[in-house]
């Protein structure tokens, strides 16, 4: 009697739902029955792998049958039908002559034996496959295109909320008679949501320090989890928070593997209007929350202004410049330091209260530093630093940069938007070289080319990996062109907020204030009788860049203004 094993095999877990596998199961069982040498032995079960997605090495299961292959543990492979095996054509058809050439006979319910006697047999075992994986493409395509659709037409298609909405039927019915949920906000979550950003863009909470916040309020995430830096991430990445459904923020990458998270934002598939009944906090808050993350990821120790750039959004402790404040004398950083000192209290005992205050951190490491003050009092420093930036944003208001920023806007992104266009004919015709590549592979089994197998399959694999490295490439290309936009975007909306500003450091929160003058002072070196100040604000860069391409519109006057507040301003602190 010969060994028989099976093996079932449902790409997705809707299919687990309708008892696909058992249908599989009745249907080799009864092709077992009809067979007189034949002895069912074992049973393989694959749930929720795609035979397309999921390359051999990563499908646990069939790496187990290849196991007891090698060990001779049975006889007969037996599937409903061939495309159980998968459906790629650069592996599956090779995986079945495989375990032909280990003695082992592989048989479909449907389709009969699998044999290869002849060259005719090889041409239809991978014509066979060949047809599968472009069924799988047009699937894949179709879903993805109707997917597309539904999402931009503000048809919701996932099936668990984001934290700060639950799901409630439409009443609309699907033409398979399923009806349709949507999103509806839950007002007490929706309450945390607006404070998760809040205490992200206005007081400089980090993912860790917000769900460290709102586990020690005793907030649960939906799942009665506590929170973690993750999930706070995710949140403040998603785009349902302004009104917008957003889909594809994970695919699976060209040619199969691990389902990987979309990072170029540019891929992912909005609805084409906003929303407004899921809309939760503003979109200039969240885009304000994007840029926030974006100068969190510069985070590169070979790079001093990267460094600078992921300090500017430090906001622990309660003196307003630490992570830009330098020591004068030595070039070290100005830490901060606290102490205690004696008070006396109104029912006349002596008290302590404490206080903070900028130490030089080389005097406090027994290092030499030339300053005669080794440390100072916030105050003397914050105050009159406070006075002068003041006294900047009254100047700066009285200026427009508009017409300027346009004109430059213009200049700064073509560069980048040829190499993006080039990179993408280099993509397409790597492409259509794959698809070639393939076309050769039946003259191979078929004994017209001159080509080997593994030739063919090492420039397939070659033409990935020049693709993996233009759409790199790319993304970063398409990353600096939107940098530049930012920049541009964030020189119009200093001018914007200046009177806001202005307003808001004499009455906000010391987090919310030390974000602000973060995002105005690049740094600050403190010397013992004056204080220099270097402004982080991007108007060096703006008016360099506007001389370079329009500087015969640029009026002298304008320009000798900007130079001189933009310079380093002196200050005569208090003693």
């Amino acid at each position: 009697m010969k060994k028989v094993r099976c093996l079932y095999r449902v790409s997705t877990v809707k299919q687990l739902d309708k008892n696909d596998i058992p249908m599989q199961r009745i249907e080799c069982m009864k092709y077992i029955d009809m067979m007189q040498d034949w002895k069912f032995d074992k049973e393989y079960i694959e749930k929720g792998v795609s035979g397309y997605n999921k390359k051999l090495e990563d499908r646990d299961v069939l790496q187990e049958i290849r196991a007891d292959v090698i060990n001779k543990e049975f006889d007969i492979l037996l599937v409903f039908m061939f495309d159980r095996l998968g459906r790629r054509d650069d592996e599956t058809p090779f995986v079945v002559e495989w375990f032909v050439e280990h003695g082992i006979e592989v048989w479909s319910t449907q389709e009969g034996q699998q044999k290869f006697e002849s060259r005719a047999d090889k041409l239809i075992n991978y014509i066979r496959y060949w047809q599968s994986s472009g069924e799988s493409e047009k699937t894949s395509i179709r879903v993805r295109t109707k997917q597309k659709q539904m999402i931009e037409q503000g048809i919701n298609i996932m099936s668990v909320p984001p934290y700060g909405y639950k799901m409630i039927k439409t009443g609309v019915y699907t033409k398979r008679g399923v009806e349709r949920k949507t999103y509806e906000v839950v007002p007490s979550e929706a309450e945390i949501v607006k404070k998760i950003f809040n205490l992200y863009t206005e007081e400089g909470y980090g993912g860790m320090r917000i769900a460290k916040y709102l586990n020690n309020k005793g907030y649960k995430t939906h799942k009665g989890l506590d929170w973690s830096y993750n999930t706070i991430n995710i949140m403040l990445r998603n785009p349902i928070y302004i009104g917008y459904l957003c889909f594809h923020k994970t695919s699976v990458p060209i040619g199969g593997g691990k389902r990987k998270r979309v990072t170029n934002k540019k891929d992912w598939i909005f609805s084409k209007e906003r929303i407004p009944e899921f809309q939760i906090i503003s979109e200039e808050q969240f885009e304000k929350a994007q840029e926030i993350k974006q100068a969190r990821k510069n985070i590169n120790k070979q790079c001093e202004e990267k460094n600078k750039e992921y300090f500017k959004y430090q906001t622990k402790g309660n003196i307003l410049f630490t992570g830009y404040i330098i020591c004068g004398g030595c070039g070290a950083k100005l830490t901060t330091r606290s102490s205690k000192r004696k008070i006396k209290l109104e029912d006349g005992s002596i008290g302590y209260t404490k206080y903070s205050y900028y130490a030089c951190n080389n005097n406090s490491s027994d290092r030499k530093c030339t300053c005669k003050q080794k440390s100072h009092k916030s105050n003397t420093i914050e105050e009159p630093i406070l006075n002068e930036i003041y006294k900047y944003f009254d100047l700066l208001e009285t200026r427009d940069l508009s017409e300027y920023v346009r004109k430059i806007h213009k200049n700064t992104n073509d560069n980048e938007g040829k190499q993006i266009r080039e990179l993408e004919k280099n993509i397409k015709e790597c492409f259509n070289k794959n698809d070639m590549l393939k076309e050769e592979i039946i003259n191979i089994i078929t004994g017209k080319s001159n080509f080997s197998r593994e030739l063919i399959s090492e420039l397939i694999e070659e033409n990935k990996q020049k693709i993996e490295e233009y759409e790199k490439q790319k993304r970063g290309l398409e990353i600096l062109k939107r940098q530049k936009e930012i920049n541009f975007e964030q020189t119009m909306k200093v001018k914007k907020m200046i009177p806001d500003w202005k307003e808001i450091l004499k009455k906000c929160s010391i987090e919310r204030k030390k974000m602000i003058l973060a995002t105005i002072i690049k740094e600050i070196i403190v010397y013992d009788d004056k204080i220099d100040i270097f402004l982080r604000i991007s108007l060096n860069e703006f008016i360099r860049m506007a001389k370079k391409f329009d500087i015969n519109k640029i009026k002298e006057k304008d320009l000798t203004f900007f130079e001189n507040l933009c310079n380093t301003f002196h200050i005569i602190p208090n003693s």
